[in-house]
């Protein structure tokens, strides 16, 4: 490695989409709009039913850095991940979901972040949506998965802020040394591969965090959290969950994730107190059958 490689090493982006014609083509700018070089994109189009594809051969065109594009029939996120990271030849990685998009200076300072702690299995940045709403109102940092061995079980309906110390994706950065160790994503995380990502990546060092905002979430109607079938109950307990446990399982990792349906109760209560249209959600089990006990 040369002196100039070791103090600017090759970012790799991977950025995936799906039917986000309308936020894809500022995404893709603010990467090409980088103060820092040298940077490498990659981008998959998930099976996009819009004119995606065309926007994105049209913006690719003449591009300032080396693009890679792959056009694939409909697979999921952690699949478009998987043949994207195929494709890397960075030493630094970020991720950029197609609704977002970064300030000029992300990648510029987040290598430097990199370079000063070099220890980092997870490195992030706040993130803003476009009312100036803070993603995370403190940033994490820190040795989680210390903490995670410490308490062995964790009862996602208790410690939820424990195993959550994470931006998305668009705010993450990660050395590839800590991602071979952790890639393929498990393809049954048809979204949110960024919720395996940020609960195994720590297993190979602490998370580093930028102090400042350099990136923008876009929040809008197709947000998979906003969607029912990717919420709490179900998609996280049932899917991510045991995927989480299975991967501690073959690493030898006295790690289990689980949650008391009991300790859903109090969640509940909490919710409705916020929002009262959230109750049938959570008690709906009970009210159908009050003695159930799991």
């Amino acid at each position: 490695m040369t002196e100039e490689s070791k103090n600017h090493p090759l970012v790799s982006v991977i950025l995936t989409s799906y039917n986000y014609e309308t936020f894809i083509q500022e995404a893709i700018d603010s990467v090409f709009n980088q103060t820092y070089r040298p940077m490498e994109l990659i981008i998959v189009d998930d099976g996009s039913t819009d004119s995606s594809a065309e926007v994105i051969q049209e913006k690719v065109t003449d591009a300032p850095i080396p693009v890679t594009t792959i056009f694939q029939k409909n697979g999921g996120q952690a699949n478009a991940w998987n043949n994207a990271y195929k494709k890397v030849n960075g030493e630094i990685v970020c991720f950029l979901d197609s609704d977002d998009y970064w300030k000029r200076i992300k990648v510029e300072r987040m290598v430097t972040l990199v370079l000063d702690e070099p220890d980092g299995g997870i490195y992030q940045h706040q993130l803003e949506n476009e009312a100036g709403e803070k993603k995370q109102r403190i940033l994490n940092s820190g040795d989680y998965f210390k903490t995670w061995l410490e308490k062995g079980r964790l009862n996602l309906a208790i410690y939820q802020g424990l195993i959550s110390p994470c931006v998305p994706s668009s705010g993450l950065v990660f050395r590839k040394e800590v991602l071979d160790q952790v890639f393929p994503i498990p393809e049954i995380l048809k979204t949110c591969p960024d919720a395996f990502l940020t609960r195994t990546a720590p297993v190979f060092g602490p998370i580093h965090a930028y102090s400042g905002t350099l990136g923008y979430w876009r929040e809008h109607g197709q947000n998979a959290g906003k969607q029912e079938t990717y919420g709490y109950h179900e998609f996280w307990i049932p899917v991510i969950m045991p995927t989480l446990n299975e991967w501690y399982r073959e690493n030898d990792i006295p790690i289990e994730f689980y949650c008391k349906k009991r300790n859903l109760v109090k969640e509940g209560m909490r919710h409705w107190v916020m929002d009262t249209g959230q109750f049938w959600k959570y008690f709906k089990p009970y009210l159908i059958n009050p003695f159930r006990r799991k």
